[in-house]
């Protein structure tokens, strides 16, 4: 049996949000998005078929409102994404549609995430290579995404660069250890940082200790 819409009402709590009554009976909670779509308005019919449409509408309104909280605080991969949307409850085949939507309109975007988080790990945290893989790989990116962009975006001498700045650092907190200790304590404190064993033999090799 079809309901006229007698009053539509903002919400105090969220402006853009409405509920919709019928003979001052409260029958459900609509985005604008919905009053658009559906072309809602006092007087108007809405069948059993209507409503069901637009509860489906808002179920895709509410994830949507929730990626786009989970995105305003930071990039993320697509698998990063899917998983704290699964977290929040959201079912998958919703979950899907989004993330079908988000890619194609460019907002996510694996490639563009990866590069810059290989760029923050270089350029400010210093990082080894060893380590931003394996954030990435957590993250859900594939692996030969992260390989390739990593080969292109951290060549050798820039890994020696950013190996040789923490190691410096560290050694002036060696200063009374001996040789050998010294060079134990970097080689521990450089693999932490997760370079590689050759980037952190040469500067070990090169650096002047003592």
């Amino acid at each position: 049996m079809p309901i006229t819409i007698t009053k539509i009402e903002g919400q105090k709590k969220n402006k853009r949000r409405y509920s919709l009554y019928s003979e001052n009976k409260f029958i459900i909670g609509v985005s604008e998005d919905s009053l658009l779509e559906f072309n809602i308005a006092t007087g108007k019919s809405l069948s059993e078929e209507d409503l069901i449409q637009i509860e489906q509408k808002e179920k895709y309104v509410a994830i949507r409102e929730q990626a786009w909280r989970f995105l305003a605080r930071r990039m993320h991969s697509e698998k990063e994404l899917r998983d704290k949307l699964l977290n929040k409850g959201f079912e998958k085949n919703t979950i899907k549609k989004l993330i079908e939507e988000l890619r194609d309109k460019k907002y996510l975007n694996d490639d563009t995430f990866t590069r810059q988080v290989i760029s923050d790990e270089i350029d400010l945290k210093k990082s080894g290579p060893l380590l931003i893989k394996n954030k990435l790989l957590k993250k859900g990116v594939e692996i030969s995404l992260v390989g390739s962009i990593l080969d292109d975006r951290y060549p050798e001498e820039l890994q020696y660069t950013n190996c040789e700045y923490p190691a410096k650092k560290k050694l002036k907190l060696l200063t009374n250890k001996d040789e050998t200790s010294a060079k134990n304590k970097l080689s521990s404190y450089l693999t932490q940082k997760r370079f590689t064993w050759d980037i952190i033999n040469r500067v070990i090799s090169e650096i002047e200790i003592g």
